[in-house]
């Protein structure tokens, strides 16, 4: 995908949000419960905005959706209408390829948890919530099975012909999980999109038990670091800092709210992770002054809104748009207690609808 993406993001986005809440509720009202909060208030804030959805879902739902969250963009050239695969670089045609039985990479994608279904019992809503519930390579999505998400120097990778898994099966490298446990570690173009769908479900499911299996790795039943395991929190915050929000997850996160009515907090505010699990922890969060998801001071590293200067955009990889940095000639407005954005004399909202 080109660098176009940077004559505007938005554009793209927008087509995302035809159906989703008129942009007044989602700007003047969807995050105002949490500005000026902190601590465990500021989470239970996030709780209580994320458990608005899902609404009308059901697992079966999820293949129809997938249509709307899960797709190239109509300018991705060779891929427009084919699933978005983070788990292989197959271009399953939606509807047509789904699993069903296979034997290789290729075969077909299915539904993958991306928190496994055995660590939470399969409790609904969680069991179809399209916050963390992708659609993914079969075989692939087979190896990673129940394994908790890591990292490992040297694992399985799956492969068939041209058909070439992405993410590995192998013993943990990082620090606070059993050396030589296996774990499953996502490409890195992935990464932060898997912190982010986590830290959503801890929030939007702030009470329930995620611990069976390899779960007790990640989560843990009680409200240190409102709950996340140590070895989760130093995982996901390493993965967040270094692979930022992408259009994908824009785009992903609009269509998300279209279907099932409710939005990845992460995704919108990237900072906000920061404040339950990083260098903000006891501060206030206030959106004035937080990093809406296109903001290019939110850079690999460097996640607490201090730089100023103008960073260069990161070029993207050829696969697509999943690690292009959005436009960089921006301006933050701040107009009856609602955070815009003016490009080239436009303005627009946090979620890429134009106001004027």
């Amino acid at each position: 995908m080109k660098n176009g993406i940077n004559l505007l993001a938005f554009s793209i986005a927008v087509v995302c949000l035809l159906s989703a809440p008129n942009v007044w509720t989602i700007d003047q009202y969807y995050y105002g419960s949490v500005d000026g909060t902190t601590g465990a208030t500021l989470r239970d804030g996030l709780h209580e905005i994320t458990r608005k959805g899902p609404q009308d879902m059901s697992y079966n739902k999820l293949w129809s959706a997938y249509y709307i969250t899960d797709v190239y963009p109509e300018d991705s050239v060779g891929k427009a209408g084919k699933i978005w695969d983070m788990y292989s670089n197959v271009l399953f045609t939606p509807g047509n390829n789904q699993c069903g039985s296979y034997s290789n990479v290729g075969d077909c994608y299915n539904r993958e948890h991306s928190l496994p279904k055995s660590w939470f019992n399969e409790e609904k809503p969680a069991y179809y919530d399209l916050g963390h519930i992708v659609p993914t390579d079969g075989k692939v999505n087979g190896q990673r099975n129940n394994f908790a998400f890591g990292e490992c120097a040297d694992g399985t990778r799956l492969s068939h012909g041209d058909h070439v898994g992405k993410g590995k099966l192998g013993a943990s490298t990082f620090p606070g999980y059993t050396i030589t446990a296996s774990v499953f570690e996502p490409d890195d173009e992935y990464k932060g999109d898997f912190a982010r769908m986590y830290m959503y479900m801890r929030v939007r499911y702030k009470s329930m038990d995620m611990t069976r299996d390899h779960g007790h790795w990640m989560f843990n039943d009680l409200d240190t670091n409102y709950g996340l395991t140590y070895y989760a929190v130093d995982l996901l915050m390493k993965w967040h800092r270094q692979d930022p929000v992408s259009v994908k997850e824009i785009l992903r996160n609009n269509g998300m709210d279209s279907v099932q009515h409710n939005r990845n907090p992460f995704i919108d505010y990237p900072i906000l992770a920061e404040y339950l699990w990083g260098t903000k922890i006891g501060k206030r969060f206030t959106l004035a002054s937080s990093l809406p998801s296109f903001d290019p001071a939110f850079i690999p590293g460097e996640s607490d809104g201090t730089r100023t200067d103008t960073i260069p955009p990161v070029p993207p990889k050829p696969e697509a748009i999943e690690n292009t940095q959005i436009s960089t000639n921006y301006e933050k407005i701040l107009r009856d207690g609602r955070l815009l954005i003016r490009i080239n004399g436009e303005i627009y909202s946090i979620t890429g609808q134009k106001i004027e």
